[in-house]
C-alpha cells in the first residue's frame, strides 16, 4: 500500500511540474484562466494552436477566443497574415500588432491565402477600418492599375 500512494503522488508531482512547465514560460496562471473563462466553448480547443504563438499576447488570445469563431483553417491564415507583419511598416502609420490582430478577427471569414497580400496593403493604409469584407471578396477589383490622369474632389479647380 505505502509503494503505490508513494508512486501516485510522484506522478501527481511530475504532472503539476510539467503543468508548470508548459504554461509558466508563456502566460500566468491569472492570465491562462482569464482567457478561458472569456473564451467560446468551442474555441478552448485552438487555445494551444494560439499559445504557441510566440508573437500573440495573452490580450491577443483573449480576443480571437471570445470573439472569433475559428478553425484550423482560420489559424492557417492568422499565422500566415501574422508573419506578414513588419514593424517598421506599421509602427510608423501608429499601427500595433493587437491593432493587426483585430483587424484579422474582423476579416477572418473572408480572409484567405489568395487575399492576405490585399488584406495587408488594405491595413497598411492609414484608416480606421476594421471591416474590409467588399475588398476580400474580391480583391482583383481593388488591386486595379491606378489611372494616371487627375481626378479631383471638388467640382470647380482654379488656377492661376
Amino acid at each position: 500500500m505505502g509503494l503505490k500512494n508513494y508512486f501516485e503522488r510522484v506522478f501527481k508531482n511530475l504532472s503539476a511540474l510539467e503543468n508548470k512547465m508548459e504554461t509558466g514560460f508563456r502566460f500566468s496562471q491569472s492570465e491562462i484562466n482569464e482567457i478561458i473563462s472569456s473564451a467560446k466553448s468551442e474555441n478552448l480547443q485552438y487555445f494551444e494552436n494560439l499559445a504557441r504563438m510566440s508573437e500573440l499576447t495573452a490580450f491577443d488570445v483573449s480576443y480571437l477566443l471570445s470573439s472569433v469563431k475559428l478553425s484550423m483553417e482560420k489559424i492557417e491564415v492568422l499565422k500566415k497574415a501574422s508573419s506578414l507583419y513588419k514593424e517598421e511598416e506599421f509602427k510608423a502609420q501608429g499601427q500595433t500588432f493587437s491593432d493587426f490582430v483585430f483587424r484579422i478577427g474582423a476579416n477572418i471569414d473572408n480572409l484567405n491565402m489568395e487575399n492576405i497580400e490585399v488584406f495587408k496593403d488594405l491595413v497598411q493604409c492609414k484608416n480606421e477600418l476594421y471591416d474590409f469584407s467588399k475588398a476580400l471578396q474580391n480583391p482583383i477589383k481593388c488591386k486595379h492599375i491606378r489611372k494616371k490622369e487627375m481626378q479631383f474632389a471638388f467640382e470647380n479647380v482654379f488656377v492661376e
